[in-house]
């Protein structure tokens, strides 16, 4: 009797911790909003993170919509048409948008940004997602995720937000990093 108390004592320590850890690598995300014309976007850019953040959102957000045909422009050739100076945080202007547009043929930029959350302690990171419309400068989506301590998290929770605002599933306060096809 004694010993299956003591395995059920160490189970449910074993669950409240893991229960515990999880809930600290919950991120609170949320679409802003985000207009229809969102889904009929097929070729897009991603700007604003570094080279292995581009790759974790790609993936994210063809594995989230992934009945849509999506085509990724590189990053190489962004910086071909209009300089990496172009591409940094707020220089990206109706011309350069026009230039993107016509070149490259993008039918919209996905703006990022990932910070540091300074009013938080620790290492604690947001994620702030604007697609925008390349030929008009239209926002047509926007997402952020808060309190994330894992990129690729972020990445998921935000474009599954995104995708879950536009076919009207909602806010939630958080979204967790799903397997493969259950966005």
């Amino acid at each position: 009797m004694k010993q299956g108390a003591v395995v059920a004592s160490v189970l449910v320590v074993t669950v409240l911790s893991v229960l515990a850890g999880l809930a600290g690598c919950e991120s609170n995300t949320r679409a802003v909003f985000t207009r229809p014309e969102l889904y009929t976007y097929e070729r897009l850019a991603v700007l604003g993170l570094d080279p292995e953040q581009e790759q974790l959102f790609m993936a994210a957000y063809i594995k989230t919509f992934i009945a849509q045909p999506i085509t990724f422009v590189e990053r190489g050739e962004l910086a071909k048409i209009i300089g990496e100076q172009d591409l940094m945080a707020g220089r990206l202007n109706e011309s350069t948008r026009a230039r993107i547009k016509q070149v490259l043929g993008v039918e919209a930029l996905i703006l990022c940004q990932y910070y540091k959350d300074d009013t938080r302690p620790g290492d604690t990171m947001k994620l702030r997602v604007r697609v925008v419309n390349s030929e008009t400068g239209a926002i047509v989506g926007s997402a952020l995720s808060e309190n994330c301590r894992d990129f690729e998290v972020c990445a998921k929770a935000a474009v599954e937000a995104l995708k879950d605002d536009l076919f009207g599933g909602g806010y939630r306060s958080s979204y967790s990093a799903a397997p493969d096809g259950e966005l």
